[in-house]
């Protein structure tokens, strides 16, 4: 009975959620539409930074397994621009098998910007998996997604499989007689955009390997504005993907990572000339070898491949931007006094930048950027906090005090 009580109110929350509004909500749109890897030139250290600012291995397996959590990862990538991730997640139960899970996810960063506030009301269904419906609310009305979500499997499983088919900016000019207000401007969709995502992960025998990606379907949207210098059509598409293989031999730990994400965008304006063109690309791919060494100690030698290509074409620009990183870093985790968890590390970066010139970005063009870091972690009852301080060890363009290169937070919680 209760369990039918539960799946009742699942579906009777759902038109519920569909009243409320969050503020500064963005989905995969915004996204892939604000991706945009020349910007990261902006920073002559970005690889450096990116993989000192994400959140540290150990305690992953902590955050999925909690039902309810916060954490943050962040800190200084330029003398302006402070790098932002910020990720909550709540499930309260609504019977004895369903449950609402809420989710709010914040990123700020030179390469993209985005963010969302979601709502998913999970259900199992005999032999056929945990299916669920996500909504994400926004002011504006024609902003809010909707999804179907289905799952085999969870973090303990041997397979675990999860799937979502996302409807981007369901209430445009979809399932509404009007997408906005009577005298306003309007951005219909003539091709409306949809989002498939799937996740892999299987373990077992000593072997890990996790693949996942999703896909912003092209879509095409019309723009008509009060301003006829604004009027025009935007079309837009984007891929998103990584996966990891993680392998044991005896002591030892081997590990093949591979991250990409791409996007094309185009813009015709009625009165410009031109397709306003940009295409965008950053793939890297990392190998590692970890082992322990002590009780409570840990070495990794690893190494970055990156490539960044962005593509601007009339009338923005006429040029194309190649960027290479090959970045080795060496780094060593050991127990200090009072509690505390040391992690220190070396990593030198040489980086290869082409241009054909008229690049509507800045750039630092080729160099080599070498740091040393060192990071404090401690545990104060369900807190973590880690902090990074960066060691700068080239004589760089611009004033550097007492060799400080960068500082970065990491803060989590879970409940």
């Amino acid at each position: 009975m209760r369990r039918r009580q539960g799946r009742l109110a699942a579906w009777l929350l759902l038109p519920c959620l569909l009243l409320l509004g969050a503020s500064r909500a963005r989905a995969s749109y915004e996204e892939f539409a604000s991706l945009d890897v020349g910007r990261e030139e902006e920073d002559d250290e970005n690889l450096l930074d990116h993989v000192l600012v994400l959140q540290p291995i150990d305690w992953r397996d902590e955050w999925e397994q909690a039902r309810g959590g916060f954490r943050t990862s962040e800190g200084c990538f330029t003398s302006g621009q402070w790098y932002l991730d910020h990720e909550l997640k709540v499930r309260v139960p609504m019977g004895d098998t369903t449950y609402m899970d809420l989710g709010i996810r914040d990123v700020n960063d030179e390469e993209s910007v985005y963010g969302w506030t979601q709502f998913d009301v999970r259900f199992p269904l005999r032999y056929v998996g945990l299916w669920g419906i996500r909504f994400r609310p926004n002011f504006d009305k024609s902003r809010q997604d909707a999804a179907l979500m289905w799952d085999h499997g969870d973090f303990r499983s041997p397979l675990q499989v999860q799937a979502a088919f996302t409807i981007e900016d369901i209430f445009n000019k979809f399932w509404a007689a009007r997408q906005t207000r009577v005298g306003d401007d309007r951005e219909p969709y003539v091709r409306h955009p949809f989002e498939p995502e799937l996740r892999v992960a299987w373990r077992g025998g000593g072997r890990d390997l996790t693949l996942h990606g999703k896909w912003l379907t092209p879509s095409t949207k019309r723009f008509e504005t009060l301003d006829r210098a604004l009027r025009r059509t935007e079309k837009l598409w984007g891929a998103k993907g990584d996966a990891v293989l993680t392998h044991d031999i005896g002591i030892h730990t081997f590990e093949l990572a591979y991250e990409e994400v791409q996007a094309k965008s185009y813009a015709y304006y009625v009165q410009d000339a031109g397709d306003h063109h940009v295409f965008r690309r950053r793939w890297r791919i990392e190998g590692a070898w970890l082992r322990p060494v002590g009780e409570h100690g840990r070495i990794a030698l690893r190494y970055f491949y990156q490539e960044r290509t962005q593509v601007w074409r009339p009338p923005i620009s006429n040029a194309t931007l190649g960027v290479i990183d090959r970045m080795p870093m060496i780094e060593g985790w050991f127990r200090g006094p009072a509690q505390l968890g040391v992690r220190v590390g070396f990593l030198r970066n040489r980086v290869t930048v082409v241009d054909d010139g008229g690049i509507p970005v800045s750039t630092w063009g080729t160099r080599v950027e070498t740091r040393a870091f060192f990071s404090l972690q401690r545990r104060f009852g369900r807190v973590r906090v880690a902090g990074i301080e960066g060691i700068e060890l080239d004589k760089e363009r611009y004033p550097v005090s007492f060799h400080h290169d960068k500082g970065f937070l990491h803060i989590q919680t879970t409940f």
